[in-house]
């Protein structure tokens, strides 16, 4: 059995991973997870991650190439090799790009999967932005998952609270979007943690729950830039890093906080539908939202855009893009 599961909204695909792989636990499955995303090296975690920061682009791409190579032999081993013993397997492969392989490995894997594709004793789950051509011709169960419009994005909280059994009322619903926007990743997290909390949440418990130094970084980062302080604001976003925030999460906040400022703009010079944020960010994005015009707003964006691109490209990383960009624009 194959699964393939694609889309650009990376952590509901992660979910559904994740109960895929409980359900196969469940069966006694042995699982054997590989990623292309992350090179093996036979040096310890640190060592590896300092050799890997310091090298050229030329000898990553080697290092890349030569893991991937590493990861491919496992693969092929585990779907060609039945275990009179352990022959139950859970096989999945994370951020395979197809376009990377040699010819004759595409090929076998190719040959190998179509093998095992009715197999009940062998199943393969495939994690992917976009979906794998080397699939197109085999029996596979697909799921894609796409960004969520407003609609499913509200549904998605209702679910998420109603299975960590906690209430959260529109208002509340509506402070955690205009902080997180659609990441889904921050909203599920952040759900799970009110929960913990009391079962009916309004947006006041969510602004008491928030801790006063992060809350104060983000818009104090903003208001930094605002008022065209660089060497102030990079120390915010460092500040905000040091503390434990992971660098995706405080770059999505930026993105949502601009995108919000644009929305609080657009309304001020066209005040017909109000604007859909929470008037609590409404009031905190104020001074940056005065600082900047609308064309300027809107390159602010695309410019965190094309960043965000290369991100997920791994040409660069969060925090260094942040740091360009507060570069930039001050």
């Amino acid at each position: 059995m194959i699964y393939s599961l694609s889309g650009d909204n990376n952590f509901l695909a992660i979910l559904a991973l994740e109960k895929l792989v409980a359900d196969f636990k469940l069966k006694q499955y042995e699982i054997y997870n590989y990623n292309f995303n992350v090179y093996e090296s036979t040096a310890t975690t640190e060592e590896a991650n300092d050799n890997f920061k310091d090298a050229t682009t030329e000898t990553k791409d080697k290092i890349f190439s030569s893991s991937n190579e590493t990861i491919l032999n496992k693969i092929f081993y585990n779907l060609n090799f039945i275990d009179l013993f352990s022959n139950h397997k859970l096989i999945v492969i994370k951020y395979l790009n197809e376009k990377e392989l040699p010819k004759k490995d595409l090929d076998f894997l190719k040959i190998s999967l179509k093998k095992i594709e009715a197999n009940p004793n062998i199943t393969t789950i495939f994690i992917t932005q976009k979906p794998l051509n080397l699939l197109s011709k085999l029996k596979v169960k697909k799921q894609e998952f796409t960004k969520l419009n407003p609609q499913a994005l509200s549904n998605f909280i209702d679910q998420t609270a109603e299975e960590n059994n906690v209430k959260l009322t529109n208002q509340a619903k509506k402070l955690l979007t205009s902080f997180f926007g659609d990441n889904t990743g921050a909203l599920y997290n952040e759900i799970i943690k009110l929960s913990n909390y009391k079962s009916n949440i309004n947006d006041r418990d969510i602004l008491d729950l928030i801790k006063e130094p992060n809350l104060s970084n983000i818009f104090g980062l903003t208001d930094a830039i605002a008022s065209k302080n660089k060497k102030l604001a990079i120390k915010l976003l460092w500040q905000e890093y040091n503390a434990g925030t992971f660098d995706l999460l405080i770059f999505g906040t930026i993105v949502n906080h601009i995108r919000n400022a644009l929305l609080i703009k657009e309304y001020q010079k066209s005040p017909k539908t109000p604007p859909d944020v929470h008037r609590f960010v409404q009031q905190k994005l104020l001074p940056f939202v005065n600082s900047f015009s609308l064309k300027q707003l809107q390159l602010m964006l695309v410019e965190l855009f094309k960043y965000d691109l290369k991100i997920k490209k791994g040409k660069i990383n969060a925090m260094l893009s942040l740091e360009l960009f507060i570069n930039d624009i001050i």
